[in-house]
C-alpha cells in the first residue's frame, strides 16, 4: 500500500507539472468552450507558436512528435495477440474438468498450446495494448491526415467526414507493474484517462505489438503478420457459430487456390480437366488441414499434380510461399481451424488499412 501511494503522489506531481509548463500537451481541459471553425484552425497552424501550440482541436505530424505528452480517454483494451494467448491459457486451465474437455478438440488444443507458448515466449512479459481514442479521430483533409476533435466533427464537410479512420494508442505495458488482475481490466473495454508519450512521430497504418519480433525479422521476415493473423482470425473464429460443413468449404478452397498459386507460378494455366482433378484431390484430403503437420501431406498432392499434368518444377521455397499465401487471400490461419468471417471470395489480410495508430510510450492508465 506504501508504495502504491507513493507512486500516485509521485505521478499526481508530475501530472500537474507538465499541465503548467508544458503549453503543448493536448489535455481534455483544453478543449473548452465552442470549438472554432476548421478553416480558422487550419489558418492558426499555419502561425507560429504560442498561438500554434495552444489549439488542441486538429493535431498534425508537428503535434504528434515523438517525445510529445498526449493526454486522452481511450477504451482500454488489451490488443488481439495478447487476448487470444489469455483465452487459450484460460482454456488449458479448465480442461482438467472432465465435463469440459469432453466438448473440446484435443488435437485442436494441443496445437494452439503449442503456439501460444511460441506467443508468451516472443512476448517476454510485455502486454500490448490498442486501445480506441474516445474523443478524436483521423480525418483526411486536402490529402494530409489530421487528427480532428470529435466536437468538430459536424462543421466538416461530407467529403471529409467520408475519410474518417479511428484512432488507437498503442504501445506496450509491463504485465508486473499492473495493480490490478489484468483479466478484471484489460477484456472489459473500460473508459480510462491514458497518459502517454509519443513514441514515434505522427500517425503510423501499422504497428507491431509482439516486440521481439523486430528482433527476428532478418530470420524470419513474415513472422510479425502470421502473429496478427492467427491473433485476429482465432477471436473471430472463437465468436464465430461455424458449421463443420462450412469449416469443411473453406479448406476445400485454400487447396483449390493453392493449385491455382503454383499453376501460376509455373507460367501455365489450368484446363478445365485439370481444374476438376485439383478439385478432386482438394476435397479427398481437405481433413488433413485440421494438423498443421498433415497439411504439408495435401498441399504436396496438389503440386504433384500440376508437376505431372505440366511436365513443371515447382520450386520449393515458392511452394511454402504460395501456401502461406492461399492461407492468407481465404483469409484462414495455417491448420485450418481458426478463420476469418466465411466469404465467397479472397478477403484482405486485415482491417487494419482503416485503422490509424499513435506509438507510444504509457505512463499511467487512470480513471
Amino acid at each position: 500500500m506504501l508504495r502504491k501511494s507513493t507512486v500516485q503522489a509521485t505521478f499526481k506531481d508530475l501530472h500537474d507539472y507538465e499541465k503548467r509548463k508544458n503549453a503543448r500537451m493536448v489535455t481534455p481541459e483544453a478543449c473548452v468552450g465552442e470549438p472554432p471553425s476548421l478553416a480558422d484552425v487550419l489558418a492558426d497552424m499555419r502561425v507560429p507558436p504560442p498561438r500554434y501550440a495552444a489549439q488542441p482541436w486538429v493535431l498534425d505530424r508537428e503535434r504528434l512528435a515523438r517525445g510529445e505528452l498526449f493526454e486522452v480517454k481511450v477504451k482500454l483494451r488489451a490488443d488481439p495477440t495478447y487476448r487470444v494467448s489469455s483465452i487459450i491459457s484460460v482454456m488449458a486451465d479448465l480442461v482438467s474438468n472432465p465435463y469440459l474437455a469432453a466438448s473440446i478438440n484435443s488435437e485442436d488444443l494441443e496445437q494452439a498450446q503449442a503456439f501460444n507458448g511460441i506467443l508468451e515466449g516472443l512476448m517476454a512479459g510485455l502486454v500490448p495494448l490498442k486501445c480506441e481514442v474516445v474523443d478524436y479521430s483521423v480525418f483526411t483533409i486536402d490529402g494530409v491526415e489530421y487528427v480532428v476533435h470529435k466536437r468538430m466533427e459536424p462543421s466538416l464537410d461530407g467529403s471529409v467526414v467520408a475519410t474518417r479512420k479511428p484512432l488507437y494508442l498503442v504501445g506496450v505495458t509491463e504485465q508486473s507493474l499492473y495493480w490490478k488482475d489484468i483479466r478484471r481490466v484489460l477484456f472489459a473495454d473500460s473508459p480510462v484517462w491514458a497518459l502517454s508519450r509519443i513514441a514515434v512521430t505522427g500517425l503510423q497504418s501499422k504497428w507491431t505489438p509482439v516486440k521481439l519480433v523486430e528482433v527476428l525479422k532478418e530470420v524470419v521476415p513474415g513472422l510479425g503478420e502470421e502473429l496478427h493473423r492467427f491473433s485476429s482470425g482465432a477471436l473471430n473464429a472463437l465468436t464465430e457459430d461455424r458449421s463443420s460443413e462450412e469449416i469443411t468449404e473453406q479448406r476445400v478452397r485454400v487447396l483449390i487456390l493453392y493449385g491455382e498459386l503454383i499453376a501460376a507460378r509455373c507460367g501455365v494455366s489450368l484446363d478445365s480437366e485439370t481444374r476438376g482433378r485439383i478439385e478432386v484431390l482438394a476435397r479427398e484430403n481437405s481433413g488433413l488441414l485440421v494438423s498443421v503437420t498433415d497439411s504439408r501431406r495435401a498441399f504436396r498432392l496438389i503440386v504433384q499434380e500440376i508437376e505431372d499434368s505440366f511436365s513443371a518444377s515447382v520450386d520449393s521455397d515458392d511452394a511454402v510461399r504460395e501456401r502461406s499465401r492461399a492461407w492468407q487471400l481465404i483469409g484462414a490461419s495455417p491448420g485450418g481451424t481458426i478463420a476469418l468471417p466465411n466469404s465467397p471470395g479472397p478477403v484482405p489480410e486485415s482491417n487494419t488499412e482503416n485503422e490509424r495508430y499513435l506509438d507510444s510510450e504509457f505512463v499511467a492508465l487512470y480513471w
